[in-house]
């Protein structure tokens, strides 16, 4: 294990076998363990070859300097886009030295926080919800997002969506947006421009290719959306990142 800091420590294996893309989170008296496992089939980038292994060691005294307790959801859990977007930076870091330390400790602060915010369905302690109360029917609206995520390049429409879970339109907006604490067209867009925004870094796809795969009707609309999300081109990014050279991407 790579040691971070004074408290974090963190090991990352390339091209193992991994059966499924998952989350598992642990502790003990000492430490917060959270151990990540990318399959290759179901990367939602689709830019590894192989299995990806991320095991993360955090000391629990990191969190006294906030003077308030700080507790962990114990579960395994499914890797959201943004998750898997980080764990994609970790894999592909190329900084050395104290700028490397710097961003391995932001982001396994991100994946922290975001493992609870992913398991925000069942942290939800409220006798009258009717969500809690039915089982089956939270099933629909996790089925719901993961239609959405496993279908981005498609025309998502709410009444699509609902018919293929097996629910009514108002129910699945109900409650999509007291689940997941965003409505389905947030979630929609901030996992395409996730995804999207790691595709521009990391593939030798063009604009062209990215906004047809996102789901967008045309490169101008997906522009559009881009810098209303991000306050930046698609274009500009990807010169700010590589300004000698495109490396294959265009808005043409």
């Amino acid at each position: 294990m790579i040691q971070i800091n004074e408290y974090i420590y963190v090991s990352i294996e390339k091209n193992v076998v991994v059966s499924k893309t998952s989350c598992a989170i642990n502790q003990d008296d000492g430490y917060f363990y959270l151990l990540y496992e990318i399959n290759s089939d179901d990367c939602l980038f689709e830019l590894i070859e192989s299995g990806a292994s991320f095991q993360i060691k955090i000391d629990k005294r990191y969190f006294e300097k906030y003077n308030e307790k700080f507790e962990v959801y114990i579960d395994t859990q499914e890797i959201c886009c943004n998750t898997q977007s980080k764990l994609l930076d970790l894999l592909n870091c190329k900084l050395k030295g104290i700028q490397k330390k710097i961003m391995f400790e932001s982001i396994v602060l991100y994946l922290l926080h975001q493992t609870q915010k992913n398991n925000l369905i069942f942290q939800l302690d409220c006798s009258n919800c009717t969500f809690l109360q039915s089982p089956l029917q939270i099933d629909l609206i996790k089925a719901a997002k993961t239609y959405i995520l496993e279908n981005l390049s498609s025309n998502l429409t709410i009444p699509i969506i609902a018919s293929k879970v097996g629910t009514n339109q108002c129910y699945l907006k109900k409650g999509f947006k007291e689940v997941y604490k965003q409505t389905i067209f947030d979630f929609i867009k901030e996992n395409r421009m996730v995804r999207s925004r790691h595709l521009i870094e990391h593939s030798e796809k063009n604009m062209t290719e990215i906004s047809m795969e996102m789901g967008y009707a045309s490169l101008s609309s997906f522009s559009q959306s881009y810098k209303s999300y991000f306050g930046v081109s698609p274009k500009a990014h990807v010169n700010s990142i590589f300004p000698d050279s495109l490396k294959g991407f265009s808005e043409s």
